[in-house]
């Protein structure tokens, strides 16, 4: 009985394995003539970009599916480890000139516990959990991206992918889920994790979830809650010059040179504005998030969201990434 078990695994893993070469050798579709929508707790299914609150049902289906195919679901994972850029990098050779679009790296993963459904409940933790590897990925937090393939008739059809990248990458006609945590400003925000840092991203890019930077990732989030369109390009020192200042004081090694209050001079989703040398433009920019520590002060304890030249991140002040001349902005209420 033993062996026959031994034998009979083998036989079970070599006919998924045909199975599986099979599936890769047939021809995919070039067009896609399937669609993904999605629904939110007891709201109707519907086609484009969906986005829920943490902790919500969510549920997908996939729509002109073949009374006689066989489905499977992949999650679409950009590589938010590498660094993207559109434009050069500061510390590069002719710094912010324009280069071109960049291409980002992608990777198809198959959703194993969806496969041969046509319609499913979305649990992010188990089901996106083993995507990536990548220090900047949030399995349950911030934006999936999702085509679904169904075997038929000795073709795969699918609904949008890949396929239909463009220059500026990832095509808006690619499902997309964006989970974040509320419906604020720092809420719309968390929806940007998991998007590719693209340094010198253009409007187009970062208001669809493609690729950010420190200053784009800041206004599309923004517009997001607002509810406004993609809007004109953005960079730090238009925001230090356009949205209120609050407050302007050094940083040394993570900690602000005066007295700081949160509550009465700083509030989570203020924006803070370094320039590492004085006199020059400020550089970067990311959000104040929380008063991690719970003393009241802003200090090197306490927390930012940015990105560039990474993916959108936490951090605390004290890891240095804003040490120099800071300025705290505040965005349009």
């Amino acid at each position: 009985m033993k062996s026959w078990g031994w034998w009979g695994a083998l036989f079970l893993m070599l006919g998924s394995a045909r199975a599986q070469d099979v599936w890769e050798t047939v021809p995919l579709a070039a067009r896609p003539s399937l669609s993904v929508e999605g629904r939110v707790g007891e709201e109707s299914f519907r086609s484009g970009a969906v986005v829920a609150l943490q902790g919500a049902t969510v549920r997908l289906r996939l729509v002109g599916h073949p009374a006689n195919g066989e489905t499977r679901w992949f999650q679409i994972v950009p590589e938010t480890a590498r660094f993207y850029k559109n434009a050069n990098h500061p510390w590069e050779a002719d710094p912010y000139a324009w280069v071109g679009f960049g291409k980002i790296d992608y990777r198809m993963v198959e959703i194993l516990s969806w496969r041969g459904r046509t319609e499913v409940e979305v649990r992010p933790a188990e089901d996106f959990r083993q995507a990536s590897r990548s220090p900047y990925y949030h399995p349950d937090l911030g934006s999936f991206w999702f085509q679904a393939q169904v075997l038929a008739d000795g073709l795969r059809l699918r609904s949008a992918g890949l396929e239909e990248n463009g220059e500026r990458n990832l095509s808006p006609a690619v499902f997309r889920l964006s989970i974040q945590t509320d419906e604020g400003y720092l809420g719309c925000l968390s929806g940007f994790f998991n998007v590719p840092g693209l340094f010198g991203s253009v409007p187009s890019q970062s208001y669809h979830y493609v690729g950010v930077d420190c200053a784009d990732v800041l206004v599309a989030a923004h517009r997001r809650w607002k509810r406004l369109g993609a809007g004109r390009d953005a960079n730090v020192s238009m925001l230090a010059q356009e949205w209120t200042r609050i407050a302007e004081f050094p940083v040394v090694g993570g900690v602000p040179k005066r007295a700081v209050r949160w509550g009465r001079e700083v509030k989570p989703g203020d924006a803070i504005a370094v320039r590492y040398t004085p006199g020059k433009a400020f550089q970067h920019i990311g959000a104040l998030a929380a008063d991690r520590n719970g003393n009241g002060w802003l200090d090197a304890a306490d927390e930012i969201i940015h990105a560039g030249p990474h993916a959108l991140h936490r951090t605390h002040l004290r890891e240095g990434g804003f040490d120099g001349e800071v300025v705290i902005l505040r965005p349009p209420q």
